[in-house]
């Protein structure tokens, strides 16, 4: 009887690591954000914005980024991270949005909507 005992024991250890080991890993979009961030600034890049939730399995991740640049555009940035930890970047260009001026104090069209 103990035998059978610890043979389901074994079972059921083997069932429950066997499933977590094809969970992937879910990463937080905040710390590639980060890390990106530093490896980019020398680029022009003044914030980096990621995905929340990053899902990391076998077979590496994919995910995408908002990097805004300096001079206030804004860049999508689709990486891939393979399983051997390196990073791929297919970046696409830039787009600018209107820029906002700012208006001396004084000014009367500063008042206007």
């Amino acid at each position: 009887m103990r035998t059978l005992v610890a043979l389901v024991f074994i079972a059921g250890v083997a069932a429950v690591a066997i499933g977590l080991a094809r969970t992937p890993t879910v990463a937080d979009g905040r710390v590639f954000a980060a890390e990106l961030l530093e490896e980019t600034r020398k680029d022009g890049v003044a914030e980096m914005e990621c995905d929340r939730a990053i899902p990391i399995g076998v077979r590496g991740a994919t995910f995408t980024c908002v990097a805004t640049l300096l001079d206030g555009a804004t860049q999508v940035v689709d990486y891939t991270l393979k399983p051997d930890g390196e990073r791929e970047a297919k970046p696409q260009p830039p787009t600018r949005g209107p820029r906002r001026r700012n208006r001396a104090p004084g000014d009367p069209r500063a008042e206007r909507p």
